[in-house]
Order: structure tokens, then sequence, then C-alpha cells
């Protein structure tokens, strides 16, 4: 009896053992499914709510439940599920899937929030609603091999698969769709084996390629839709047709064309080929056919090249590009003629646009003739003096003083830059010029600190020092007296306005702007004084006839007049050139010149780039250029931005974006290259 019971109870324990094993095999092909869906792991981590509860319904479905359970999700009693979902938390536990991610994921989103919702009416509604969609699918997919379903039903069907069959896995709309589309390349081989029959069916000669080009487009509609076997069968032997009919009619088009023929037949002739076989292009029958054509034309632009010559030296601007069309067109840029046609007719094109810029020049001049004898009359010759000026960053400042020409001095003889000016010219004149200073000159005074409030702290560190008593003192220079006199005329009245220019200079809302111009001007002059008297010797009558002019302009006082117009009221005159230009070397040059009275950061030579012009309404003049540069600065390489604007034609001012209130006048000596037409295209 003993024996008995041991037996029942060994029976009994292997039994449920084998069929807990079993459940557990089958929880994990159920779970399996994750991994279908979703092979990577890493897209579970960020999956929505929405996402989550389309897994769910799908896993408690019949076509993925009844599989694992035996009987759908409604069938089983709350008792039953109960006991299943501690059969699943053993077998979870022992097959230690929780250091899986994709079965630890599904465990814990889908199987242990859903498994016990029996309660809930809407879960079970959902999945319901999912089995009688799969089921739907399946009948539709079950029709789409039958002649009756036409090629548009299967389009529409696989249009509504991802509104109308949302609710059913990816992986399943995946597979829908391929089978949708194996059905579609059925229908689609069929058409195009009926347009091959067509295709086939054609004449060999050259009014068969109309609707040889109709077929093809046809064809062309339908090939992504076809298997791909039927594609390369479709295309081959299109193809075939193809060559064949252009063949001949290529060789019947050509046949009629002599080699004696002008180039504007030959022009036309070249045009109408390829409006012809347009559809064909590619075909190497059309490509040959163009060739030879091509070929025609460059042996009769060859032979009559002399005369060609001859036309494009007489052309104007009014029929320059239609001889330029007639003669360069068609033809390849790498063939001989093509190449000396261009450089024929961009030689003449700068040719063109240099006539046109003096013409343009001398309309101005004309309009100025009563100025230009107002400066001719009045003043005294100039006789064998000499000033030079050229490269200066004041050249037409310092010009218009030698010449007396103050009505276009735009500087204001009491402002912080004139000073400058004035103070530069008697230091440099008295360092470099002293034999030239007269007998009663008088030294140069400056102020120097002759006591000073030293703060320490506690260690007797020094914290901080400022002056608090001055001395004049002299510096070993001497000056022309009247010059002098006049600099420190100019000083006191600055002196009497210092509060006034403390105030402007820290409410004024581009202050820092200003002090940093002011800087790159201090710069600039220095540049200008080396430069200066190398141009222009100490003993010269252009140097004494300036000195004369700067204390008449200092003091507000008529100037000694020389005839003749300044080269910088004539550029203004001037304006711009015609043409295009080369405004990125411009603007390169522009800003190479200008950097060099920047105080911390250097520019990238030719680092120009993105370069914009906006021209005024009629298209006729230049208003701006803005384009981008680069420079370094004391955080390495740096991009900025520029805006160079334009006043009657010419460079007027440089704004930076940094300070983009502040103006800075571009070198005369590029303005005036600009005028001359030295950067046109």
């Amino acid at each position: 009896m003993p024996t008995k019971r041991v037996l029942c109870f060994f029976i009994f324990t292997f039994s449920a053992i084998t069929v807990i094993a079993q459940n557990c095999n089958d929880l994990v092909g159920w779970m399996n499914l994750i991994k279908q869906e979703y092979p990577e792991a890493t897209s579970l981590r960020y999956m929505n709510r929405a996402k989550v509860q389309k897994l769910a319904t799908n896993y408690f479905s019949k076509a993925y439940f009844e599989p694992y359970r035996g009987k759908t999700y409604a069938q089983l009693s709350q008792k039953t599920l109960v006991k299943d979902f501690r059969k699943i938390q053993v077998c979870f536990a022992k097959g230690n899937h929780r250091n899986d991610p994709h079965y630890n994921w599904v465990f814990q989103n889908v199987i242990y929030n859903n498994y016990l919702a029996y309660g809930n009416p809407n879960f079970v509604n959902q999945i319901a609603t999912v089995d009688a969609k799969r089921d739907q699918l399946e009948k539709e997919l079950a029709t789409i091999s039958k002649n009756s379903v036409s090629k548009s039903e299967l389009l529409q069907l696989k249009q509504r698969l991802t509104s109308e069959y949302a609710l059913l896995l990816d992986s399943e709309l995946k597979q829908a769709s391929s089978e949708i589309d194996i059905a579609i390349a059925v229908k689609a081989d069929t058409q195009l084996d009926e347009i091959l029959t067509s295709v086939e069916r054609l004449d060999t000669d050259k009014s068969s390629l109309v609707e040889l080009s109709q077929l093809k487009e046809k064809g062309k509609q339908l090939l992504p839709q076809a298997s791909r076997g039927k594609q390369t069968d479709f295309q081959s032997r299109l193809d075939a047709k193809a060559t064949a009919v252009l063949k001949n009619a290529v060789d019947s088009d050509l046949s009629s064309v002599s080699q004696n023929l002008s180039i504007e037949i030959i022009n036309q002739k070249v045009v109408n080929f390829k409006k012809d076989y347009s559809s064909f292009s590619r075909n190497s029958e059309v490509k040959k056919g163009e060739k030879t054509l091509i070929a025609i034309k460059e042996n009769l632009v060859e032979a009559q090249m002399k005369s060609i010559e001859s036309s494009i030296a007489q052309v104007d601007n009014d029929t320059f590009l239609s001889l330029k069309n007639k003669y360069a067109s068609h033809l390849p840029a790498q063939s001989p003629q093509y190449q000396k046609l261009t450089r024929l007719l961009n030689s003449r094109k700068r040719e063109l646009a240099e006539e046109q810029r003096l013409a343009q020049q001398q309309k101005k001049l004309d309009a100025n003739k009563g100025r230009i004898a107002f400066l001719e009359d009045n003043g005294i010759d100039e006789g064998t003096m000499e000033f030079k000026t050229l490269g200066l960053n004041n050249a037409a400042f310092f010009d218009y003083i030698y010449r007396g020409h103050f009505e276009n001095i735009e500087l204001d003889v009491n402002s912080s830059h004139f000073l400058m000016i004035l103070s530069g010219y008697l230091n440099t004149f008295g360092s470099l010029c002293p034999e030239q200073l007269p007998e009663d000159k008088v030294e140069i005074m400056t102020q120097e600190c002759s006591r000073e409030n030293v703060t320490t702290n506690g260690y007797g560190v020094e914290v901080d020092r400022y002056c608090i008593a001055w001395r004049t003192v002299g510096t070993g220079i001497f000056a022309d007296p009247k010059l002098y006199a006049a600099k420190m005329r100019l000083v006191a009245k600055q002196d009497q306005n210092a509060l006034r220019t403390v105030i402007d200079m820290y409410t004024n809302p581009n202050a820092m702007g200003n002090s940093v111009d002011q800087i790159h001007k201090a710069k600039a002059l220095l540049n200008d004084w080396s430069n200066f008297f190398s141009f222009n010797p100490c003993d010269s009558k252009s140097i004494e006839q300036f000195g004369k002019n700067l204390l008449a302009f200092a003091n507000q006082q008529e100037p000694i007049r020389l005839k003749g117009m300044s080269n910088y009221e004539k550029i203004k005159i001037l304006g711009g050139p015609g043409g295009d230009q080369n405004y990125t070397k411009l603007l390169n040059d522009i800003l190479q010149n200008q950097s060099k009275t920047w105080a911390m950061n250097k520019y990238v030579s030719n680092s120009i780039s993105n370069v914009r012009e906006i021209k005024s309404q009629d298209q006729t003049q230049t208003l701006s250029l803005n384009a981008n540069y680069n420079f370094n600065g004391l955080l390495g390489k740096k991009t900025g931005a520029v805006t160079v604007k334009f006043k009657d034609g010419l460079p007027d001012c440089i704004y930076f974006s940094d300070f983009p209130e502040n103006c800075k006048k571009p070198n005369g000596a590029l303005v005036a290259k600009y005028v001359m037409g030295q950067y046109g295209i």
C-alpha cells in the first residue's frame, strides 16, 4: 500500500513538472513575438503608450494567444487566468528571463499589466476588434490574385493598410504589403507585355518615333510596379527596338546634311535634331548623330576663323550675345574651336566694358565742365611740384590740403581726428626734417606725472597707483611756431569741451565702437606718417605748400589754391565702373588694407565668402556689398561679417558686425583702382 502511494505521488509530481516545463517553453515562444517586432532592444526604451497598447492587444489576440494557451483569452475563466499567471511568474523566474532585455520588457509592460485584465471590458473589446480586423484583412488578401481585382483596387488596398488596419502589428502589415506588391507586379507584367507587343509591331522609320516615345513613357510609369525580371526584359527589348528605329532615322536625317552648309543652318539642324530625338537623347545612335553634326560645325568654324575673328573684333554690346550664340553654341567646352572663341569673346567683352566705362566717365566729366573750368582758372600753377599720397589712409585729405581745395574736406577742424593729424605732422616733421624748421622754432611740450598716489594692502603690496599732479616738459622735438600755436589753440578749445566730450562718450550707445574707431584711426595715421616723408622729401616745394595750407585750414583762413582738379575729386565725379566686377577681390583688398589698423585681430587673407550685392531699385548702381570673412583673434580663428556701403557708385564706408555703426573709410588708392576698372571681370 505505501509503495502504491509513493508511486502515485511520483507519477503526479513528474506530470506536474512536465506540464510546467511545457508551459515555460510555450511562454518563451509567446514572448519571442517582441523580438520579431523590435529586434533592437534599444528601440523599446522610449516607446509611447499607444504603441505599448497596440502590442498588448495583439499579444492577447486570437492569432498569437491561442497557439500559446490553446484557447482564446475570452474563453479563460478568472480562476484559470490567475493560475496561468502564477505559472508564468514561476517560469519567468526559473528561466532567468529578467536578464533578457526583450523578455523583461514584455513581461513588465505587456504580460504583467494585462494578463489579469479580465475585469476590464475595454481591453477585451480591443482584443475582439483586432481579431475582427485580422479576419477582414485575411479575406481581402485571399482575393488579390483573382483576375476580377484590378490593379487600381490593389493599389487602393495597399494605401488603406496603414489607416484601416493600423491596429495590427507592423510585421503583419509589411507582409500584407509584400503580398499585394506581388499581385500588382503580376498585373504590371501583363501590361508591359502588351506594350512590348505594340513596340515590336512598329516600323523602323522615323515616323514611328512619336508612338515609340509614347509607349516608352507608358512603360516607364509601369516599371516600378513590375517584377525585376520583367523590368530587365522590357528595358532590353525596348532598347533593341529603339536602336533599330533610331539608327535608321538618324542615318536618314544625316544623309541630307552637307559639309558646306552655313553656320546658321547647321545650328538650326542641331536644334531640330535635339528636339526630334529628345526622348532618346541617351541612346548611342542619337549621341553619335549629334556628335556628327557638331563635328561639321567645328570644321565650319575652323575654316571661317579669320572672318569670325574680324566679326568679334567689330561686335558691339547690342549684337554681342547673338554673335556669341551663333559661333560658340553647341560646341563642346573641350574643343579647340570653342576655347579659341571663348578667349576672343572674353577679350572683346572686356574691351566693350572698358569702352562703356570710359564713355560713362566722359559723360560725367562733361556734366561737370563748370567745376573743371573753375579749378583751371583759379589758383596758381602747380609747376614742377609733385605731391604723392597714393596708398595712404588719409590720402584724399592730404591732397585736398595740399591743393587748397578745402571745400572738398568733410573733416571738422575742431575734431579730435584733425588734432591727431596736426600733432602727428608736427612730431614727424620735427623729427625727420629739423633743418627745414624756421629759426624761431619752438619745442613741442608734453605732460608727465610729477606725483603719484600709491595704495597698498595690509601686507604692503601695491594694489593701485594713479597720478595726482602733472608737469609740462619738453620732448626735444621742435616745430614751426605758427603751426604749434594753432595746435595749442585747438587743444585749449577741446579742453574747454572735455566734460561734454566725456558725457557724450558715456551716454552714446555706440561709445565702445567710437573708442575702438579712434584706436584704428590713430594706427592708420602712424602708418601714414611713416610713409609720408618717404614719398615727399622734407625740402620739397610740395611739403612747403602742404605746411602752409595745413596752417590755413587749422586757422580757418584762405588757402593757397593750386589750379587743376584733385585726382580724388575726379574719382568721386567718375563714379563706379561699368560691367561685371570681381567683388570678392575688391573686398579682400579693402579688408587686407583696413586690417593694418586693427589692434588685436588679424585678417585671414583671401577668406572672403558669401558675397551679396545690393543694387538700387533700377538695378543701375551698387548700394552695398555684404560678405563674411575669417580672422585670427585671442580665441583662435573666427568668422566675422562686413558691409561696404557705396556712395555715387563708389565704396564709401566699411562697417564690421562687432561695431555696425562705425564707418571706416576704404583706402583711396583701392577706390581709384575700382574706378579705373581694375576689378572688372
